[in-house]
């Protein structure tokens, strides 16, 4: 049993979001919503959006940042 499987609400967008994050490539799960929203009038969560760049391949990996490190040895 179980749902139905389907395309869902995101699988139109696909292209809308390959660009976005090819322009932005730091642009944050909430920024694609509110993007979404604004310009094609769809809202869903941001954790849809997750699932949907997760399948199409894109990682979530930031670089660490760590200051600079003295110089002097001890």
């Amino acid at each position: 049993m179980g749902r139905p499987s389907g395309t869902g609400k995101l699988a139109a967008h696909v292209g809308f979001f390959r660009e976005l994050v090819a322009q932005d490539p730091d642009i944050t799960l909430y920024e694609l919503r509110d993007a979404l929203s604004d310009s094609e009038g769809v809202t869903v969560h941001h954790s849809a959006i997750a699932g949907l760049l997760r399948r199409l391949g894109f990682t979530h990996k930031k670089s660490r940042w760590w200051p600079p490190s003295d110089d002097v040895r001890r």
